[in-house]
């Protein structure tokens, strides 16, 4: 057989991938007993409520490729295809093939240049489920579109393929052995423990535990003279009634006989009365006499008492047929008034000429002076005033107050003159305002000026005022005319930073006619010129500099890299330290020009054992051994050296004697 190139395997790999289905007889021959055969198996290896896994194995002939389809039932999803080690390694060791898988579809594809015989575990693919419920083989299927082999003379042929769905057809329960409790068991029903299946959540066993026994109660009803009684034995859990015993009735069988005379309003009787039951019976009624011997009394009404008609009965001692004469309630009254007076109470009544009484009455009380009015008189100066009180009713003052004249109160006035009135001094009463005294002062006249100056402004009249020192009161003004702006120019030139302006303003006051801007330059910057050039000890700087101004800004120039050819680590052997100790490694560049710009990077293979700093300082942390590295950034130079971690004598005496090995952990 010719050997298949990778690309016609890869080829054959995609289109094995995106073929439509094809079944796995299509492959087969005219006459299927004469062609070889291949066997492949789907089988299940695990499940949960929520997924399971299942794995197509080659189990009988051999292959160069196959490639076929998983398909599963609706509600399972296939999330992922994982390729078994023995195809992984199968290709890493036959280096002409590959294989492939795409879990949405559900397809896998194999090829290769070699052969792979059975048995091979292929791939094992995993489901999501929609429901808890059990997957069985009608779930699932497998179709294959591809599968050669190859034959005596070395070329390929499509063998018959052999799909084995070990799934079983019906779900058996896996019982977690965890049961729990559903109910408990009472004299009527078992109780039930169950245990779920670990595959698919269902019930997959069922125990049941033995009935418990009643919890027996006894209830008696005594009998009575009438209805019988019991004694009952049920179940306080159940209520089932266990045994019962009657108890017959008494009968009234301790009955005693009774005799009651009658009276005038009452019945008697003969009877049979039980006590037991507390029941008669067998009773015989004897009618009430009706006051047989009654006598008639009579009594007349009065006015307030009531009369009546009646017979007493001297047997029960009892008034009967009681008939009532009402009251007759004063039928003859007569009203008599009184009114009130200021002073005295009247009255609202009626006389009864019958009962000789009074009847009804209602007092009216005095009045008190109730229409009153108030006079009042002011006290002068020289005279008496009053307060009265007066009854309009009775025509009488009821009440009089005297109000004593309160004689002069006795002030004086005085205002002094002024530049332009009269001034006065008086004697006068405040209270009735009686002039005792009264003179004039004249009036002074304007005695005492000044001049008050308002210097003019460009734009405003400036004064001259002749003001009254006395009074304040300005006597003439004279008038000073607005001298009016003197504009001049004020001029600032514009800078590389600042605007300038041009203004047209008062020299006097400082009022501006125009202001026009001129906006800042910007600096005027030149092309950079190198001042100091750079070197493989330091960097450069090169300087730009404002021809308007002459300010200048600088920046660096980088300084020249000399590429390290070597690193070499003092000392340049491995060597020891005690735990706990710490050293300093030196590492040296060459050339010596490199020194200056190359960055050294120090690194531990075991940093658990010896720690390295940036400066290259190591830190003993335990015992063992440790690899440390110097290297360029870039990694491309490097040198090592091996440091090995040991006790001394002192810490192996803290370690084992003073147990200690807990700090040199």
């Amino acid at each position: 057989m010719k050997k298949l190139s990778s690309k016609i395997i890869a080829v054959i790999l995609v289109m094995c991938m995106v073929l439509p289905i094809v079944p796995a007889w299509a492959f087969a021959a005219d006459d299927a007993s004469n062609e070889p055969a291949v066997s492949f198996k789907l089988e299940k290896l695990s499940e949960t409520q929520q997924e399971v896994t299942l794995r197509i194995s080659f189990t009988e002939g051999k292959a160069l490729c196959f490639d076929f389809k998983v398909e599963a039932a609706s509600g399972v999803t296939c999330t992922k295809i994982e390729t078994s080690s023995t195809i992984r390694n199968f290709i890493e060791n036959h280096t002409d093939g590959s294989c492939a898988q795409n879990p949405e579809t559900g397809m896998f594809s194999f090829v290769n240049t070699a052969e792979i015989a059975a048995p091979a575990v292929v791939a094992d693919y995993v489901f999501t489920k929609d429901t808890a419920k059990g997957v069985t083989a009608s779930d699932f299927s497998v179709e294959f579109t591809a599968c050669y082999q190859k034959d005596e003379d070395d070329n390929d042929i499509q063998p018959t393929v052999n799909m084995v769905n070990a799934i079983p057809e019906t779900h058996s329960h896996v019982s977690s052995g965890e049961f729990i409790k559903l109910s408990d068991s009472t004299c009527l029903k078992q109780g039930d423990s169950v245990a779920y299946c670990t595959e698919c959540g269902e019930i997959a066993e069922h125990k049941y535990e033995e009935l418990k026994p009643h919890t027996t109660k006894e209830e008696k009803k005594d009998a009575t003279c009438t209805e019988d009684g019991y004694i009952l034995v049920y179940c306080t859990v159940c209520n089932s009634e266990i045994s019962k015993t009657v108890l017959p009735k008494l009968d009234h069988k301790n009955a005693e006989f009774q005799h009651k005379d009658a009276t005038c309003t009452e019945d008697g009787y003969d009877r049979f009365y039980c006590p037991d039951c507390g029941e008669s019976f067998d009773e015989t009624k004897i009618p009430a006499t009706n006051h047989p011997n009654k006598v008639f009394e009579h009594k007349d009404a009065t006015c307030t008492e009531d009369g009546y008609d009646r017979y007493y009965c001297p047997d029960c001692q009892q008034y009967v047929d009681v008939k009532v004469i009402p009251a007759t309630n004063h039928p003859n009254k007569v009203l008599q008034h009184l009114d009130p007076t200021c002073t005295e109470n009247g009255y609202d009544r009626y006389y009864c000429p019958d009962c000789q009484q009074y009847l009804d009455e209602k007092i009216l009380p005095a009045t008190n002076h109730k229409n009153t009015e108030t006079w009042h008189k002011d006290a002068t100066c020289t005279e008496d005033g009053y307060d009265r009180i007066y009854c309009k009713d009775c025509k009488t003052i009821i009440s009089d107050i005297t109000l004593k004249a309160t004689g002069h109160d006795k002030v004086t006035d005085e205002k002094a003159a002024t530049c332009t009135e009269d001034g006065y001094y008086k004697e006068y009463c405040s209270k009735c305002d009686e002039v005792f005294k009264f003179e004039t002062y004249p009036m002074t006249g304007h005695q005492h000026t000044k001049s008050v100056i308002t210097d003019p402004t460009c734009t405003e009249d400036g004064k001259i005022d002749v003001v009254c020192e006395d009074c304040n009161a300005v006597i003439k003004t004279t008038v000073l005319k607005a001298e009016g702006h003197k504009l001049i120019n004020d001029i600032k030139n514009a800078t590389c930073l600042d605007d300038g302006y041009r203004d047209i303003k008062c020299s006097k006051c400082g009022f501006v006619q125009s202001h026009i801007v001129t906006k800042a330059t910007g600096h005027d910057w030149s092309e950079w010129k190198v001042i100091k050039e750079p070197t493989y000890r330091s960097v450069g700087v090169e300087r730009q500099t404002c021809r308007g101004c002459g300010i200048y800004k600088e920046r660096e120039i980088p300084m020249i890299v000399v590429p390290v050819e070597k690193i070499i680590i003092t000392p340049g052997e491995d060597f020891k330290i005690y735990c706990k100790k710490t050293d300093r490694l030196q590492a040296t560049v060459v050339p010596d020009e490199a020194m200056f710009s190359a960055k050294i990077v120090w690194e531990s293979s075991n940093p658990k054992v010896v720690s390295v700093s940036d400066d290259g300082t190591i830190k003993a942390l335990r015992r063992g051994t440790a690899t440390i590295t110097a290297k360029t950034e870039d990694g491309k130079v490097s040198d090592s050296i091996n440091v090995t971690v040991e006790y001394s004598t002192i810490q192996w005496i803290i370690v084992y004697i003073l147990f200690g090995w807990i700090w040199y952990l």
